[in-house]
């Protein structure tokens, strides 16, 4: 669901219907919100990291141990998920690492070797034109599936910064070696905690929905906790769906349950002409996710979200790159990472915006610390600890703001990228900040002139699919036919209700004349839901 979505809306002088809008400036540019215990992954995130590096630096690898970071990315992907799945999850995720970090080196030793033979620095493009297509493949795949953050970020990082370590005079062969070492650190890392306490990962989920639950039912709850409250319960749902808790009597289910009957007792009947989170919290367990299979054909509509991502992306990437190259910085990486982060998450314009403004501010007090880090003659164990906290930084704050995740992601990504050796602070400074700004800018046209119309097309093609999903319920007789359309249709009003929620931050006039026969739509799947499986909690 979208992050800037407010209970609180706008009254219409037609219909007397508030629709949402976007939460206030400053909570989305400041706020942090709370997101339960973090330590566990942020502690998790730093030791992947630091293992194979401190290896490395004891083995007498000192220059590229720190390398191992690329692989260690993948820790990442588990936080939150329950063990019974989380080995598989982090498995792909390492091998799609291992795999980009190979990809960029290669890239990066073609384009180095043919600019050092005396080419054209246009011979830059090519890693432009990689950064497009893993950041367009990655952005399609994590929105079509809806795995939120970190999204395609991390892959595309990797990508980055393994491309700049030929230049160095790291092999390809190097890389990917050290990549696989931090991989399999960030797999042994994430289930560490199987052994001794199989269940911490569902503990910790409802939790973090119970503590939501009792901050929303509190005196002078804000629209935002509760908010929070429905997006929490919905994680731990899942969590126990991963476990294959949900439809026993385990304990946790029964806390759960216990929690969400009061939410949703609670909300029932509040602001119900939203499209909010709490649309989406009815007395029922929510169902676990539709197959793989459902939800990339789903993402596949060409009238969509994920391909509205995908061409803004690959508008946007390339120009930026191009852009950075005329205005003579060495590498113009930076400029297309920096576009490729404030699009991939979605199309709206608003929280786009905000995006845009974190990324600049977060890295220009990236590079403070990086000036600060440069100031200091660190040894070769010492600059791997940093690299590990810095990466438990951006495990702490990606999530929860960007602008700060960014203080952390650009000393790590130069600081990997030098192999640690000292840079010349002012032309990195300079060209980082080009670059940026370069990078936000290219992103903010883009986002707000190409496919200006496509919140509506996202809305009709969300809401049509709902309507079909029901066509299909109605003719289904077989049980495992309905119970599989069931999953698919909470999983399509999920979806038209994020659609809803970035049109009325879009186009609040136009949003207002649709609004009624969206919000019926919404109450007739969740009426044909509560038949076909009834008040379960």
């Amino acid at each position: 669901m979208s992050v800037g979505a407010q209970d609180q809306g706008t009254g219409s002088r037609d219909h007397g219907v508030p629709i949402p809008a976007p939460a206030p400036a400053r909570s989305l540019l400041l706020g942090v919100p709370k997101l339960g215990r973090r330590w566990p992954g942020v502690v998790r995130a730093g030791v992947a990291v630091g293992l194979p590096a401190l290896a490395g630096v004891a083995l007498g690898h000192s220059a590229v141990a720190a390398t191992a970071t690329l692989g260690a990315f993948a820790v990442v992907y588990g936080e939150g998920r329950a063990y019974r799945v989380r080995w598989r999850v982090v498995s792909i995720a390492a091998a799609v690492m291992v795999l980009l970090a190979g990809v960029g080196a290669a890239v990066g030793a073609f384009v180095h070797d043919a600019t050092a033979a005396g080419g054209s620095a246009l011979w830059g493009m090519a890693l432009v034109l990689a950064m497009t297509v893993v950041v367009a493949v990655c952005a399609f795949v994590v929105d079509g599936l809806r795995l939120g953050a970190p999204g395609a970020f991390l892959p595309l990082l990797t990508v980055e910064i393994s491309s700049a370590l030929p230049a160095l005079g790291v092999s390809v062969a190097e890389v990917t070696a050290w990549a696989a070492a931090g991989a399999v650190s960030a797999l042994i890392v994430s289930m560490s905690g199987l052994i001794v306490r199989p269940r911490t990962p569902e503990r910790a989920a409802v939790a973090t929905a119970v503590a939501a639950v009792d901050t929303a039912l509190s005196d002078g709850s804000s629209p935002g906790s509760r908010r929070d409250a429905v997006r929490s319960l919905h994680a731990a749902w899942q969590c126990l769906h991963d476990a294959a808790l949900v439809g026993g009597d385990h304990p946790l289910t029964r806390t759960l349950r216990a929690a969400h009957l009061r939410c949703a007792a609670t909300v029932d009947g509040v602001d119900a002409d939203h499209a909010s989170d709490v649309d989406d919290l009815r007395p029922q367990v929510p169902l676990p996710r539709p197959s793989i299979r459902y939800r990339l054909g789903r993402a596949s509509h060409l009238r969509g979200r994920s391909w509205t991502i995908v061409a803004r992306l690959l508008v946007a990437c390339p120009a930026a790159g191009l852009l950075a190259l005329g205005f003579g910085v060495g590498r113009p990486d930076w400029a297309v990472i920096t576009a490729a982060m404030i699009l991939h998450q979605g199309p709206d314009r608003v929280l786009g915006t905000y995006r845009g403004l974190h990324r600049f501010f977060g890295t220009v007090l990236g590079l403070v610390v990086l000036a600060v880090l440069s100031s200091l003659d660190l040894s070769a164990a010492v600059l791997v600890l940093v690299v590990a906290g810095l990466m438990a930084g951006i495990e702490a704050f990606l999530v929860r703001n960007y602008g700060l995740a960014m203080v952390f992601i650009t000393p790590l990504a130069l600081v990997l990228g030098s192999r640690g050796t000292h840079v010349d602070l002012m032309t990195v400074s300079r060209d980082r900040l080009v670059e940026t700004v370069l990078g936000v800018a290219v992103a903010l046209v883009v986002l707000w002139t190409v496919l200006p119309g496509s919140y509506r097309r996202i809305l009709s093609d969300a809401d049509e699919q709902v309507a079909a999903t029901i066509g299909r319920l109605g003719d289904a007789r077989e049980p495992a036919a309905v119970a599989e359309l069931c999953r698919d249709l909470e999983f399509d009003l999920h979806a038209s209700t994020t659609a809803a929620i970035t049109a009325a931050h879009t186009d609040p006039a136009w949003t207002r004349d649709r609004w009624r026969e969206h919000h019926h739509l919404h109450e007739l799947g969740y009426r044909i839901l509560t038949r076909h499986f009834g008040p379960r909690l």
